[in-house]
């Protein structure tokens, strides 16, 4: 629940404060004001330039969709919101296609197809092609038939979106969510032209935001097992306190096993122990050191409970089992493997890198023992 919240967090953020700006920004300074216009467009470049630099293509188009509004700023009612709808469907369309980089035949495609919908969108508005039985009224009221099929192309997209960012929580849904309410918002409570550049402004600097986060977690979290990596471990050593622990989790046999059912089922082993260590490591933070070792930092406040924590780790991975494919009986299987846990306690005055050798030292002595067990490492000599 917090990760899918916190995922929301800053996008709510930005929309909720955009809008309460448009609402006074007409107290900016005269030449503020005469330079909100090109806000939008530098922002734009701004964030191309960044999708282009982390190969990026589904923001990419998403850029291009925000400013679709700029095309039909004084089309009528209905125009508007044909407009507003291929804006929004496509949004939610990239939610759930992979992304494939920043400009190559995907991204060209993708594009082709948005200005495919603009075009028509364009067509239509023109008179150019029309359809008479969409314009009849929909069951008596004052609403046609084409404007109905609208709004429910609209419900869908955002409710879709919607549904996909809740059961992945996925910071692209996030923001694609976010844009939706916020194209609405634009589209039909702003009432000047400066409000709309406040809040499209908005608009394209929370994706620049998911692109730095993007970068961030790029750099920082293990792509694998989605558990912060060796570089955010380097960082936090950096600023614990005075008392903590640092534990060594290390998968008992895992080179046999990896030559017994082969390096993908081997990545299967690390995300199931990931996913031990998320569920019980807590209120440690567990990190992927590399290859199949772990490491779990325990701060101050928490050191009391740190072997009850680790023997729960411990016996959560030995209890959980891993569908494998057997390569002799051409089926799969479930297994169960073990890990062995080395601890060690910060010493006063003792460095981060001298707990972390004890804590490994620890380990081996696990391995030594019989492996599947925790083994603590003793304060150094001058620390008793």
């Amino acid at each position: 629940m917090s990760e899918r919240l916190s995922s929301l967090l800053v996008p709510c953020f930005i929309l909720l404060v955009s809008v309460y700006a448009s609402l006074y920004v007409g107290l900016l300074p005269p030449l503020w004001f005469n330079l909100l216009p090109l806000l939008p467009l530098i922002l734009a470049c701004m964030a191309i330039f960044l999708a282009w630099h982390f190969n990026k293509g589904r923001v990419l188009i998403v850029v291009l969709l925000l400013l679709i509004p700029k095309l039909y700023g004084d089309s009528e009612p209905a125009s508007l919101t044909a407009y507003l709808v291929v804006s929004c469907f496509c949004i939610a369309l990239l939610t759930f296609v992979p992304e494939r980089g920043f400009f190559n035949r995907f991204a060209l495609n993708r594009m082709l197809f948005v200005l495919m919908l603009v075009s028509w969108c364009y067509a239509i508005e023109r008179n150019w092609v029309s359809f008479d039985f969409l314009e009849h009224t929909f069951l008596h009221t004052n609403m046609s038939w084409s404007t109905v099929l609208l709004w429910c192309v609209l419900v869908v997209s955002m409710a879709s979106t919607g549904l996909a960012w809740w059961f992945s929580s996925e910071a692209f849904r996030a923001s694609g969510l976010i844009g939706i309410v916020s194209l609405l918002i634009i589209s039909y409570f702003m009432s000047s032209d400066a409000q709309f550049d406040v809040l499209l402004s908005a608009q394209l600097l929370l994706w620049i935001w998911f692109l730095l986060m993007e970068s961030h977690r790029m750099a920082y979290l293990d792509d694998m097992t989605k558990l912060p990596g060796r570089r955010a471990l380097n960082e936090q050593l950096v600023g614990l306190p005075k008392q903590y622990a640092i534990a060594m989790v290390d998968v008992d046999h895992f080179k046999k096993f990896n030559d017994t059912y082969g390096h993908d089922m081997g990545d299967k082993v690390l995300k199931s122990v990931a996913a031990v260590l998320k569920q019980f490591a807590s209120p440690g933070r567990a990190f992927r050191y590399g290859g199949e070792e772990f490491t779990i930092v325990f701060r101050s406040r928490y050191l009391g409970d740190v072997e009850e924590i680790l023997e729960s780790v411990r016996a959560g991975i030995e209890a959980r089992l891993v569908e494998v494919l057997d390569p002799k009986k051409k089926q799969d299987i479930e297994i169960n493997v073990t890990a062995s846990l080395g601890v060690a306690f910060a010493a006063q005055g003792e460095s981060p890198d001298s707990v972390l050798k004890r804590a490994d030292d620890a380990l081996y002595q696990s391995k030594k023992k019989g492996r599947n067990r925790v083994s603590k490492s003793p304060l150094p000599k001058k620390a008793q």
